[in-house]
């Protein structure tokens, strides 16, 4: 093996420590933020946040949320933003897209780019799909 491969693949090993060691402290940080809060089953925090037409709603999103970030849900606000509070600029622009296209998806709308870069919190993706819904619905 030459030198050249041997730093190669040293390097890359470096690099994904790291990446393991900043994704760690992410989580532990979102956690430690959260940590005075009761954590919550999926049903529970729709129905303590949200009313009964929403309630449902609001579940399934966390549920979807919970496919695309490593960061524990259980004690999640509605109020939570993105990037603030739950630190999700590991959220690429991919794994945005996939979140967007899953709640696509699931709940059978559409929604516009310049929508979704509207969308600051968790509540903010609750009542933008509820109300594409009733729109969809009428």
């Amino acid at each position: 093996m030459s030198i050249a491969v041997a730093i190669g693949i040293v390097a890359v090993l470096a690099i994904g420590v790291l990446l393991w060691f900043q994704e760690r402290s992410v989580r532990r940080l979102v956690a430690k933020r959260m940590q005075t809060r009761k954590a919550q089953t999926t049903d529970e925090f729709g129905r303590h946040f949200f009313d009964d037409a929403t309630a449902p709603i609001a579940s399934r999103l966390r549920e979807i949320l919970s496919r695309h970030i490593e960061v524990e849900l259980s004690r999640l606000h509605p109020d939570d933003r993105f990037i603030e509070d739950l630190e999700m600029v590991e959220l690429d622009s991919l794994s945005a897209v996939n979140f967007a296209v899953d709640i696509e998806r699931e709940f059978d709308i559409s929604i516009p780019d310049a929508d979704a870069a509207r969308l600051k919190t968790f509540r903010d993706v609750v009542e933008y799909v509820s109300r594409a819904i009733r729109q969809t619905a009428a």
